[in-house]
């Protein structure tokens, strides 16, 4: 199995040694200093951070992200922008990019993707880069294989379905996109209860990540993390997610309202990762 079929059959993918330790250092530093400044030393500091300082510690993170040499180098290293173009059959656009050091709670089951839809279909990725070598206690990051084949295409239609105040916010998305935040946020407990309920432990598969290594994944595949069993450990870890870069004034989301009806109405996808392989060996023709 090569990683393409790996990758539409499991989901993910993981590929070790991606990144550079020594770019990996430099970024680690300019995250400590950014989290010092914030008055977060550790795990429990971190977490009692007001709600305002948290906001704001967040939108420096991302800026520290879009501006920091380290971060850009690590997410457009070769590696990473090989991979997804190999995968998207065009060039990546990084959508955000955060850095995190503690988990110290547990993240429930989840998947990311249940009310966008991005044209072409499911043409997203993101990307778990270890930045240290991660300690089984620290609260370890999982994914469940095949998830996004056998639950998330359901779960949309189900949930539309079952709460009609939520679809009424789902089929104004068109012409409000503004919208889609207060649909997420509405949503979420109901869609992570869901992936919970239906996740069994042995499905979980949590891989022993070492500093450098990245993990590939679709979004609309269930994963979450397991509560730290030492709070005295990190977990140092960058989150990234891609899609296919579009021609200047292209629509990123498509329009969402007409298809809500069909999310209602339409059986579920098989596999809702696009299938790339024509698209590569159409490529290659014109070459």
């Amino acid at each position: 199995m090569n990683w393409r079929e790996e990758y539409s059959s499991l989901g993910f993918i993981v590929v070790e040694g991606a990144l550079s330790h020594d770019l990996i250092d430099g970024h680690l530093a300019e995250v400590e200093a950014l989290l010092r400044e914030y008055g977060a030393t550790d795990a429990a500091t971190f977490a009692s951070l007001a709600p305002q300082a948290d906001d704001r510690l967040m939108t420096a993170m991302l800026y520290l992200h879009r501006r920091g040499d380290s971060a850009g180098n690590l997410l457009h290293g070769p590696i990473i922008r090989s991979i997804l173009r190999q995968l998207f059959g065009g060039e990546p656009s990084l959508g955000f990019a955060r850095s995190a050091f503690w988990q110290p709670e547990r993240v429930r089951a989840h998947v990311d993707t249940i009310f966008r839809s991005p044209d072409p279909p499911y043409s997203v990725c993101r990307t778990w880069c270890a930045l240290e070598d991660i300690h089984p206690d620290s609260g370890l990051f999982y994914l469940v294989p095949g998830a996004h084949r056998a639950l998330a295409p359901r779960l949309c239609g189900e949930l539309l379905s079952e709460r009609p105040d939520l679809a009424a916010l789902f089929d104004r998305l068109g012409e409000e996109p503004e919208l889609w935040r207060r649909l997420h946020n509405q949503a979420w407990p109901f869609v992570s209860a869901k992936v919970e309920s239906r996740v069994k432990p042995h499905e979980r598969f949590a891989p022993q990540l070492k500093k450098g290594d990245v993990v590939f994944f679709n979004p609309a595949i269930a994963h979450g993390a397991f509560a730290s069993a030492d709070p005295r450990l990190t977990r140092k870890m960058m989150l990234g997610e891609w899609t296919v870069k579009h021609p200047a004034g292209a629509e990123y989301f498509a329009p969402l309202a007409a298809r809500a009806a069909r999310a209602r109405l339409s059986p579920a996808r098989k596999d809702n990762l696009i299938d790339i392989r024509p698209i590569l060996a159409a490529r290659s023709e014109t070459r």
